[in-house]
C-alpha cells in the first residue's frame, strides 16, 4: 500500500524538522548556564606553592574544591620527576584530595631550571619538609599524607622523622634496602665498565628494559620521558643506596601515632623484597600494612599504567585513615587486613 502525504503536511513536517535542532541548541546552551559547572581536576607546574618554597613541584587539584579535607604530597624514586604521578594524582584530585609532587634535587625541573644535575638527597629532605610545613600553613584543617617510592620512601621518612606534626600517614611504595644483585653478564659490559668509573654518567636504557618492571610500557615510558634522569653515575647510585639502606632505623623514630602502608612488588628487580620487612618491622606502630603485589616488579605508583590492585589498596587504606571517605565507595576492607601484622610477615614472601 502507498501512503500518499498532503503536499502542505509534508512542508510543515520539513519546516519543523529544520526548525527542531535549532530549538534543542538553545535549549542546551540554556541548560548550560542554568547549570552549575562541572568540576575539573587540573595541574599547576607553577602553583604558588612552588614560587614560595622555590621548588619545583606540580599540583593536582579539582577546581572545584577550593578548600581540600586531605592533601597526598607524593616523592618519586630514582631517575624520575615528580609528573610521572599523574595518573594516580588525577584519581585522587577526583575524589577532593590536593596532590603534591616536587621534583627531586638533581631531577626533572632542577636539570632545566637550574642547571643542576647534582642528586641531593639531604636537601631534598630539606624541601620536602618546606613543602609539608607551607600546606600546613594554608591548609590547617586539611589531613596530610606523604607518599615515596623507591628512593622516595627514604626521603619521606627522613622528613617525617625531623618534624612529624600534621602528618595522619605514611605510604611507603618498592621500599626495599638491598639491592637486587643481578648477574654482570646480563647488564653488559658496557653498563659495568661505566659504573665502575664511578663518576661518568651510564646509560641506564637497558637496565630499564630488563629490571624495572614487570610491564614493558612502564620501562619504555621511563626511558622516553623527556624529563626523566637517563643517565646516573656509580657514585650516584652507591651514594642512593646508601641513603635507603637506613630507612629501618628512620623507621624507629616515626612516632607510632602515625599509620604506615606499605605496597611491595613480589617481583621487584630493583632491590630485594624481602628487605622490606627490614623496613616495616621497624615502625613502633601497631597500624601497618604490608600489601604485596604478586607478578610485579619495582615502580608501581610513578607511572601512567599503574594496576587497578594498587590503586584499589592505596584509596580505601586512605578513606579508612581519615581521608576522604568518597561516598564509602572505598572503605572496603584492605586485602590481609584482619590478620595479624605477625601473621602477615610469616605469610608475605614466602617466609
Amino acid at each position: 500500500m502507498v501512503v500518499s502525504i498532503n503536499s502542505k503536511i509534508q512542508a510543515r513536517l520539513q519546516s519543523a524538522s529544520v526548525r527542531k535542532p535549532f530549538w534543542l541548541a538553545l535549549a542546551f546552551l540554556a541548560w548550560l548556564n542554568l547549570s552549575p559547572a562541572l568540576a575539573v581536576v587540573e595541574r599547576s607546574d607553577a602553583s604558588a606553592d612552588a614560587q614560595r618554597t622555590g621548588v619545583p613541584l606540580y599540583e593536582w587539584q579539582d577546581d572545584a574544591v577550593k578548600d581540600p579535607k586531605a592533601i597526598v604530597i607524593a616523592v618519586h624514586g630514582f631517575t624520575q620527576q615528580g609528573g610521572c604521578f599523574g595518573v594516580l594524582a588525577k584519581a585522587l584530585a577526583d575524589q577532593g584530595y590536593l596532590f603534591v609532587a616536587p621534583d627531586l634535587r638533581g631531577h626533572g625541573r632542577w636539570t632545566t631550571g637550574t642547571g643542576s644535575t647534582n642528586n641531593d638527597l639531604n636537601m631534598s629532605c630539606e624541601d620536602l619538609s618546606n613543602i609539608i610545613a607551607r600546606l600546613r600553613k594554608e591548609h590547617p584543617h586539611a589531613k596530610i599524607f606523604c607518599l615515596g617510592e623507591s628512593c622516595g620512601s627514604a626521603v619521606v621518612l627522613r622528613a617525617v622523622s625531623e618534624d612529624a606534626r600534621g602528618i595522619k600517614g605514611i605510604i611507603l611504595c618498592a621500599a626495599g634496602v638491598q639491592p637486587h644483585i643481578h648477574s654482570p653478564a646480563n647488564l653488559g659490559s658496557k653498563f659495568v665498565m661505566g659504573m665502575a668509573k664511578l663518576v661518568t654518567p651510564v646509560d641506564l636504557s637497558d637496565y630499564y628494559s630488563h629490571y624495572v618492571s614487570d610491564d614493558k610500557r612502564i620501562a619504555d615510558e621511563m626511558i622516553n620521558d623527556p624529563l626523566g634522569k637517563g643517565h646516573q653515575s656509580g657514585l650516584s647510585l652507591i651514594g642512593t643506596m646508601n641513603f635507603i639502606s637506613q630507612m629501618p632505623d628512620v623507621a624507629t623514630t616515626i612516632p607510632r601515632s602515625i599509620p604506615v602502608l606499605v605496597i611491595q612488588g613480589a617481583e621487584d628487580q630493583v632491590v630485594d623484597p624481602k628487605s622490606v620487612l627490614r623496613v616495616v618491622s621497624s615502625f613502633k606502630t601497631t597500624d601497618k600494612t604490608l600489601e604485596e603485589i604478586p607478578g610485579s616488579g619495582h615502580v608501581l605508583v610513578g607511572t601512567s599504567f599503574i594496576k587497578p590492585q594498587v590503586m584499589g589498596i592505596i584509596t580505601s587504606w586512605l578513606a579508612n585513615h581519615d581521608g576522604i571517605n568518597n561516598n564509602g565507595t572505598n572503605t572496603a576492607t584492605l586485602p590481609g587486613q584482619n590478620k595479624s601484622f605477625g601473621q602477615k610477615l610469616k605469610s608475605k614472601f614466602h617466609l
